[in-house]
Order: structure tokens, then sequence, then C-alpha cells
């Protein structure tokens, strides 16, 4: 398989059928890279990834920009753009944007989520 150079910017965001304003763009699938996906996401003002668990997958979570209260089982801390989040198998985990800006973040499945 050749390399790829992916344009996030050129990709089509949606809104995760999910959670509450927030809107995600594929990066990387399993279909570039077997072993991991990346998604680009924004949470809106006021918006969350509600508290979940994956099964199988570890979620890795970096935040660029921006500032929101993350759950990670029983703890829930303020991360801000530089903080890296990470939650394996069953650990309950989320994000919730109680700011006045979007907060934009890189999520990370091990193995990929799609």
């Amino acid at each position: 398989m050749p390399g790829t150079i992916v344009q996030t910017e050129e990709q089509a965001s949606y809104p995760h059928p999910k959670h509450d304003g927030f809107t995600l763009r594929d990066v990387v699938t399993a279909a570039l890279n077997p072993a991991l996906s990346v998604h680009r996401g924004q949470i809106a003002p006021g918006g969350q990834i509600f508290p979940h668990t994956h099964d199988g997958q570890t979620e890795t979570f970096y935040i660029l920009s921006g500032e929101a209260v993350c759950t990670m089982g029983a703890e829930k801390t303020v991360v801000g753009a530089g903080s890296c989040c990470v939650a394996p198998s069953g650990v309950t985990h989320g994000l919730k944007n109680n700011g006045s800006k979007p907060v934009e973040l890189l999520a990370l499945f091990t193995p990929p989520l799609k």
C-alpha cells in the first residue's frame, strides 16, 4: 500500500449520533491503517461527549484547543490544549464543554473504531 496524505479540512464533518454538539471527521480508518483510527472532533460550547465506554478498544484523545471537563472513571478533571487522556477498554470517559469556545480534539482508537 502506498503512503497517504489526508487533508482534514477537505473532509466532510458529521454530527455524532449519540452525543450533543459533537461533530467529527474520520481522518484515518482501518482501510488506511489497520492498527488504529484517527478522528478529528469539535465539541460546541455547551455540548458534550456523554460518559460512555468502549469494549475492546482504547480511546486516546488529545485536546488541540478549548477547555472541557473530562470524566475518566469516577474522576472529573478540567483539561485544555495539550492534555492527552487515555481511556482503556471498559473505562467510562466523556468530555463536557462548559466554555464559550469550541473544543477541538483528536480521538485515536486502538484497534480502529471504523
